[in-house]
């Protein structure tokens, strides 16, 4: 594909390299875009009770088919079991993002249903907290996990939430708690979260005051967009990730699996009647509308760039041909009038070869008296413009071609350099999991061991109320004994 443009009788043409690269770079910005991530939420609490080998084994087989990114869970009793959930995922590489450690209203046990977020790649940030209440009936227990966790190139925030269940004053406490904790996250400065994902695991409303304050969040239902029945295996969804605004999908279904791309919403048109085209309304009015997309911002700049670029090229080429007609004038003027060095006169260093002579020069016969004479040369018209052209090519063909393997050496240099930094950051990242895992799994040694102590401690506590108890009874008995004395005396 050559594009070119005319000046006259000149005819300049755009490299087609120039084209590709253009085509690759607007066509990979939109493949970006294509990108899918899979988030599914999966609830024990149905199970509690039952064989715990069982119901791990089961749900990793449910699990496996799904093969989802993310995974929002509730009902787990703890690290322990998030880990064996994982293990039984395999061969699929998942780790433990975060799991919570809620306590009941009086604080002295723990819940035994907690959430936990499991994940196939690392996150760089978790956060787990319970609900708190200023009213006199506080929520029993409970709470929500938080994960920052980067997919599919993007940075995202994926939260799972027991709602409370107690009446609507609870639940709408509860998500104005949760939504005040993700806001306090959209301002960070750095690693800025482009998105959230929550799984609510609970009664939520999304009407009234609580449905107010998810959508000045921005979150919408993740079936708002889907046509596909409830049976469907996976429902399809839309999140554009924004880090000025980030918007957020909510799944209140469970088990539920969601696919959702980075697309924006489409505008859905429905029309009451095909004669009555006043009648249309717009079935995502209600919705928010959805951020502006990262790469759909950067789109018109990278095209903007690339038209400049490409009218400076064609520009530069046609003033190269401008001045080059202007030196073939300057050549033809000086060849027709008296030329004594002609080169000296471009300001070019043009060596210009003799024409080759098939035969010896014809001797011009003179009388002996005559004075010999010097036949004047003159240079062909067509060799000095010729000598022209061929050192301007030459001229600009190597500094091109200098300045691509310059470009090529700093753009190899510097990708070396991110991937030196990028290792580093891994192996560090790779340190502190191993630290972190290594100081839970202390944590849970010493609790188990408090645990058990708390146990043979009440035991203990029994046996002495029963003994003071016997000995009660003992005393009472012998007093009613004197007392039966004493009467019949």
């Amino acid at each position: 594909m050559n594009l070119s443009t005319q000046t006259g009788a000149s005819r300049l043409a755009v490299p087609p390299w120039f084209c590709i690269v253009s085509m690759l770079l607007l066509g990979g910005a939109e493949s970006l875009s294509a990108q899918t991530v899979r988030v599914t939420t999966y609830d024990f609490a149905s199970a509690w009770g039952s064989d715990a080998t069982n119901v791990i084994e089961a749900a990793g087989l449910q699990l496996n088919k799904l093969a989802p990114d993310v995974i929002l869970l509730r009902g787990v009793s703890g690290w322990k079991m998030c880990s064996q959930l994982a293990q039984a995922l395999k061969p699929a590489q998942y780790r433990v993002a975060i799991c919570s450690a809620f306590r009941d209203a009086s604080g002295s046990n723990a819940a035994p249903l907690q959430v936990a977020i499991l994940t196939r790649d690392s996150s760089y940030f978790s956060w787990s907290e319970a609900w708190s209440s200023s009213t006199n009936s506080p929520p029993s227990g409970g709470g929500f996990a938080f994960a920052a966790i980067p997919v599919e190139g993007h940075r995202f925030g994926f939260c799972a939430s027991d709602m409370p269940l107690r009446p609507v004053a609870s639940t709408e406490e509860a998500t104005r708690q949760w939504l005040e904790t993700l806001g306090s996250f959209r301002g960070w400065a750095n690693n800025k979260l482009e998105g959230f994902v929550t799984g609510a695991f609970g009664p939520i409303t999304t009407n009234g005051e609580a449905g107010r304050l998810l959508r000045s969040a921005g979150f919408v239902d993740a079936r708002a967009w889907s046509s596909q029945s409830v049976k469907a295996e996976a429902t399809e969804s839309h999140l554009v990730p924004d880090a000025k605004s980030p918007g957020g999908l909510l799944l209140t279904r469970w088990p539920m699996t969601c696919d959702f791309d980075f697309h924006p919403a489409p505008v859905v048109v429905v029309a009451a009647s095909p004669l009555a085209p006043t009648n249309v309304l717009v079935a995502s009015a209600a919705v928010p509308p959805p951020p502006t997309t990262h790469w759909s911002s950067l789109m018109w700049p990278v095209a903007a760039g690339l038209a400049v670029v490409l009218v400076a090229i064609v520009i530069m080429l046609i003033s190269i041909r401008r001045r080059l007609s202007g030196l073939q004038a300057q050549n033809a003027l000086l060849v027709h009038g008296p030329l004594q060095n002609p080169t000296a006169a471009l300001g070019y260093n043009v060596a210009i070869a003799p024409p080759a002579l098939s035969s010896p020069p014809l001797q011009v016969p003179r009388a002996a008296n005559e004075p010999a004479k010097f036949a004047s040369v003159e240079p062909r018209q067509d060799q000095l413009p010729r000598g022209v052209f061929a050192h301007l090519t030459h001229w600009l063909k190597e500094t091109f071609i200098q300045r691509l393997l310059a470009d090529r050496k700093q753009l190899l240099d510097t990708q070396q350099e991110a991937t030196m930094k990028v290792l580093a950051v891994d192996q560090r990242l790779a340190r502190l999991e191993l630290k972190i895992q290594q100081e839970t799994a202390s944590y849970e040694k010493q609790i188990e061991q408090l645990n058990r102590e708390l146990l043979t401690a009440r035991e203990e506590n029994l046996e002495l109320i029963r003994g003071q108890i016997n000995l009660l009874k003992a005393e009472m008995e012998d007093a009613r004994k004197r007392v039966l004395e004493a009467e019949e005396v």
